[in-house]
């Protein structure tokens, strides 16, 4: 696993990580900082940030992106 967070998004508007799983299920992970978000260990995938407009990142794991 990396522990990998795209340079692009403002983290300061992030206050849910949406983790969705190859099998549909999705996690919703409330993030109160960034030491919270910089603490999971993501593997790579794809980042889709919509963080400017509701709070959320969605991230999608390799395979399901």
């Amino acid at each position: 696993m990396l522990n990998f967070l795209p340079s692009s998004i403002n983290f300061a508007k992030v206050q849910t990580l949406l983790y969705h799983f190859p099998d549909g299920k999705v996690l919703k992970l409330e993030i109160e900082n960034i030491e919270q978000l910089a603490a999971l260990k993501l593997e790579c995938g794809v980042f889709c940030d919509t963080s400017e407009v509701n709070g959320v990142v969605h991230f999608y794991p390799r395979g399901n992106s």
